[in-house]
């Protein structure tokens, strides 16, 4: 992973967020105690270079609104429709 530390801290902390579930930005800010980090971690997330492997797609805005995504909403959409299936078995 090519990436500041604060990307690095960033990313690491997507890759727990398990498959099938969500959280916001500020959920992650506040892991990383950075609260205050939101954009700049919006912009970390924005920058992952390795979608699914580190699953920038699982985060979502604070109102439940699906937010953007690099490949596309209706691609975030999918990914996340398909790891609600695979939870369910």
């Amino acid at each position: 992973m090519i990436g500041s530390s604060f990307q690095k801290k960033v990313w690491a902390e997507l890759q727990k967020i398990s498959i099938g579930k969500t959280c916001c930005y500020s959920d992650v800010a506040q892991a990383i105690k950075r609260p205050a980090a939101v954009r700049a971690l919006a912009r970390a997330n924005g920058a992952n270079q390795l979608a699914i492997i580190i699953p920038c797609h699982r985060v979502i805005n604070a109102n439940g609104d699906i937010g953007g995504y690099g490949g596309g909403i209706a691609r975030k959409r999918c990914l996340l429709s398909h790891e609600r299936l695979y939870e369910k078995g």
